[in-house]
């Protein structure tokens, strides 16, 4: 099978990020010997401080109510357990993407330690506003060896940017609460702290292309590739709260069509020569789904954070066992985003 080309080209002006920098061999040996490389799963409660009308991670039925803990999260030691049985298995990175705000839960600290005792790159996924505007936790967090990936849904319209975090949850979250303008802040804090000097970059932002910000992606792209900055520009994904489609998603030929620009862009004004592959333009293909799993914090197993395919549960079945049913899905790995297509069929 074909491995995209697109992973081997060069790592700076944020093209991927540490702990998604695989080469195209060390994918092949992973799909040769069905090795996991980079899982993704949920090591944090369900809390968190916002209330997004997109959370993919939020059951689909609760779509208004705050998010709260959830009954029957996995324990601190199961969590714990986790990250060793995925090292075992191969996996060199864990996409930490709580179930809600990763950076407030009480294991926190304990889940990054973990992972750097077992070789594990951290990526945090953040809102960044509660805990990274302090310059000590930004230090700390750099001595992890994390990958931080910062929500940045707009870097300028701080009216849309705040509105679309609070969602319903106005009881909970001031209105007068500049998420935006703290969220910059610890953006800059990041850069100062040094996460942007390697190569790749241990910055990235996650960036949903919708018909609200979609004029304001080339300079979200620009901004990042001058600051060595990776870039997840995706559309909404067929789960959770946008399980049926969300009213300000794109169509998928406009979608293509900013993809191709920044391609464009890449080429013109950064020497970067790639395809516009789906479903993250200007970087390298997803390998969440083929190279690894997702894992709910109530202990469910799927494919990807689309959770397309239910593979298990592991309060009743062991990592291993559930990772060996996913073989035919790693077989077929070719860096594109099949549930995400499946998106557009139903985008409201």
């Amino acid at each position: 099978m074909p491995i995209p080309r697109c992973l081997d080209l060069p790592a700076d002006h944020g093209f991927t990020m540490h702990g998604w920098n695989f080469s195209s061999k060390t994918i092949a040996d992973a799909i040769d010997n069905h090795r996991m490389l980079n899982p993704a799963f949920e090591l944090a409660s369900n809390v968190c401080p916002w209330n997004c009308d997109f959370c993919f991670t939020e059951n689909s039925t609760n779509l208004k109510e705050p998010k709260k803990r959830l009954q029957g999260e996995l324990t601190k030691k199961r969590r714990l357990a986790l990250i060793e049985e995925a090292a075992n298995l191969g996996a060199k990175s864990i996409n930490f993407t709580g179930a809600g705000e990763p950076t407030i839960d009480p294991c926190f600290w304990d889940m990054l330690k973990a992972m750097k005792s077992c070789g594990i790159t951290p990526i945090i996924y953040t809102e960044a506003s509660v805990k990274l505007t302090s310059a000590e936790f930004v230090d700390t967090l750099y001595e992890t060896g994390a990958t931080v990936v910062v929500k940045v849904n707009s870097l300028k319209n701080a009216d849309y940017q705040n509105r679309i975090l609070r969602g319903n949850n106005t009881a909970s979250n001031s209105p007068h609460y500049d998420y935006t303008e703290k969220r910059n802040n610890a953006i800059e804090l990041l850069i100062e702290a040094g996460f942007t000097k390697p190569t790749p970059t241990r910055l990235a932002f996650d960036t949903i292309i919708c018909k609200e910000n979609s004029a304001e992606i080339e300079e979200i792209h620009r901004y990042a590739r001058s600051h060595n900055i990776f870039v997840l520009f995706v559309n909404y994904l067929p789960t959770g709260r946008t399980k049926n489609g969300h009213t300000t998603s794109i169509a998928w030929e406009e979608q293509h069509a900013i993809f191709k620009k920044l391609a464009k862009i890449d080429k013109n004004d950064y020497g970067i020569d790639h395809p516009a592959i789906y479903p993250y333009a200007g970087g390298v293909p997803c390998t969440i789904r083929g190279l690894g799993l997702f894992v709910k914090i109530d202990g469910r197993v799927y494919d990807c954070p689309s959770e397309s395919i239910c593979l298990g549960n592991l309060k009743e079945t062991a990592l291993e066992d559930i990772w060996n049913k996913a073989k035919d899905i790693t077989q077929n790995f070719d860096g594109e985003c099949v549930p995400r297509k499946m998106f557009f069929r139903n985008p409201l």
